[in-house]
């Protein structure tokens, strides 16, 4: 998207391209933080009548070393909304992330994944230091992802952190020591940001920045909703692969080339994204779904307006 906008100053674009992130304060509003919340629970509440990658528990819930609270409050994650839930699918044509999506990687895009990383309370495991495209492994790496706080977020209970510029330094050797897929070498302190951020506040960040979140040692909940985009020009570094190697992270079907990833949409229609939380009406993206493997497209030319 040419120009400037309410949400991609030249600023952003800057520290972007820089950097490698930036904050978005308030890129959503309170009432859909809190509908964030209730579909959290709503999915929760159902299990274990849901699919089977949908929820994770923390490891020592799992194990039986943990009994949490509740049922809640013992996720570590839930994992491919997008396929499996219409409100988290709406919510990838929100028009903020769409705004942006387009406006840093071009008109042609594709929702890469959905993840929402829970982090409860007291024993809430920390994510070790990686970048994503470490893990998913596409060229060119025009991917992005957002990352919004369901809560306010603070080292103590688990905010991102992240290494500005560290995105211009390509993928780094990672390796599966620490349990999940990470970076052999940990950055030094000095060199790292850590990101505070209020509720509806979004971090959006490269996908190959180095970034990690610490355990979460309080009392608070640390919620985050997290969604990748990539340019649709993106293609499978190694097509035959059908899993990245030690991750958990990524179940999307490979064995496509760029030209299957812009093509094979089985649905075609169209989303109001008055749909999602009263937004303008007359705003409208097309919308082209790849239900098994979540890629969402934005056929060239479609634009959403700034909020």
């Amino acid at each position: 998207m040419a120009g400037n906008s309410s949400l991609l100053t030249d600023e952003r674009r800057r520290q972007y391209r820089e950097e490698g992130y930036f904050v978005a304060p308030g890129l959503l509003a309170t009432a859909e933080v809190e509908a964030i919340r209730r579909e959290i629970s709503a999915i929760v509440d159902r299990h274990p009548d849901v699919p089977p990658d949908l929820i994770q528990m923390e490891p020592a819930v799992a194990r039986g070393e943990v009994t949490p609270a509740s049922k809640e409050l013992g996720v570590r994650k839930l994992f491919h909304m997008a396929v499996h839930n219409d409100f988290f699918r709406r919510l990838a044509f929100h028009p903020g992330m769409v705004e942006i999506a387009i406006g840093l990687l071009g008109p042609d895009v594709k929702l890469f994944q959905t993840m929402l990383l829970m982090k409860p309370p007291h024993f809430g495991t920390p994510k070790v230091w990686h970048q994503d495209n470490a893990y998913f492994q596409v060229r060119p790496s025009d991917v992005l992802g957002f990352w919004v706080a369901c809560d306010e977020t603070t080292p103590a209970n688990g905010c991102m952190h992240v290494v500005p510029g560290s995105h211009r330094q390509g993928i780094q050797p990672h390796d599966t020591s620490r349990g999940d897929l990470g970076l052999i070498v940990e950055p030094p302190e000095k060199d790292v940001v850590a990101l505070p951020m209020k509720p509806g506040d979004a971090l959006v960040f490269h996908g190959e920045i180095c970034h990690f979140t610490p355990d979460n040692t309080t009392g608070r909940r640390r919620r985050a909703l997290q969604y990748h985009y990539a340019s649709s020009r993106c293609a499978w570094k190694d097509p035959e692969r059908r899993m990245i190697q030690g991750a958990d992270l990524f179940e999307c079907a490979a064995g496509e080339d760029s030209a299957a990833m812009q093509h094979n949409c089985s649905v075609s229609d169209h989303l109001n994204a008055s749909q999602f939380m009263g937004h303008d009406k007359n705003r409208h993206i097309k919308l082209r779904l790849e239900p098994q493997n979540q890629l969402v497209q934005f056929p060239r030319g479609d634009r959403v307006q700034p909020g």
